[in-house]
Formats: structure tokens, C-alpha cells, sequence
């Protein structure tokens, strides 16, 4: 018996707000419904505003939890977190087109995924 596994991935739209402007983060496809058959999702963002250098990836597994970053881009360089590096590829460059492309897909990967994008990247380190 072979063992369809259907794959929902959710994108959602985040808009960028700053005090003059409110540049809007286009993400695509809103919908996107996979089968472990088919292997790979691939999720787009673009946000058309120069002056963001940085664009994030986020999982939300359930509607209310929290978001857990995947990784970012900065300008053409991707970082990606470890847990999701085996699988998760983050592409294109933050200030045009990005992509998320999660490769051997499994149920464990439903979720919603966000696309954010930031003029900065600044951590403050924690200080006990």
C-alpha cells in the first residue's frame, strides 16, 4: 500500500513598515499543497524597495506559536540556521528575488512560512 502524505505549505503576506513609507513584501504562491511524491516546495518573495539589505524566512508550525527564523539573506549571501540547513536552501538576493526551496519534503514541514525584510541586521548580545 502506498502512503500519500499531503503537504500543505501556507505562505502569508507581511507588510514592511517604516515611518514614511510601506514598501509591501509580495509572496507567492499563498496557497501551496505538496505531496512527499513530489519532493520539493519552492516559496518566492520580493519586497522592490532598494533600501532593505536583509530579508528573513520564518516557520510558524501552528497558527498561534511562535515564528522560528530558517535563515536570511543579506544582499546575495544566505545564512541559514543549522537545523534547517540539510534541507532548507535560501537563494536569490535580498533586495530582488528570493526563494525558499525546502528539498525532500516531508508532513513535518506543514506550516505557514513568512518572508520579512529589514534595513538592518543587529543582535544584541545577551549579558548575565
Amino acid at each position: 500500500m502506498i502512503r500519500a502524505i499531503t503537504l500543505l505549505l501556507i505562505t502569508a503576506f507581511m507588510l514592511i513598515v517604516c515611518v514614511v513609507c510601506s514598501p509591501v513584501i509580495q509572496q507567492s504562491p499563498k496557497h501551496l499543497l505538496r505531496t512527499v511524491e513530489e519532493k520539493e516546495a519552492k516559496l518566492f518573495c520580493h519586497h522592490g524597495d532598494n533600501s532593505y539589505q536583509y530579508l528573513y524566512w520564518y516557520q510558524q508550525k501552528n497558527n498561534a506559536g511562535s515564528l522560528e527564523l530558517i535563515g536570511m539573506l543579506s544582499y546575495g549571501a544566505a545564512s541559514q540556521e543549522e537545523k534547517f540547513k540539510p534541507r532548507f536552501n535560501i537563494t536569490g538576493h535580498a533586495k530582488e528575488d528570493a526563494f525558499l526551496v525546502i528539498s525532500s519534503i516531508s508532513f513535518e514541514d506543514s506550516a505557514i512560512y513568512f518572508c520579512a525584510a529589514s534595513l538592518h541586521s543587529h543582535t544584541i548580545p545577551f549579558k548575565r
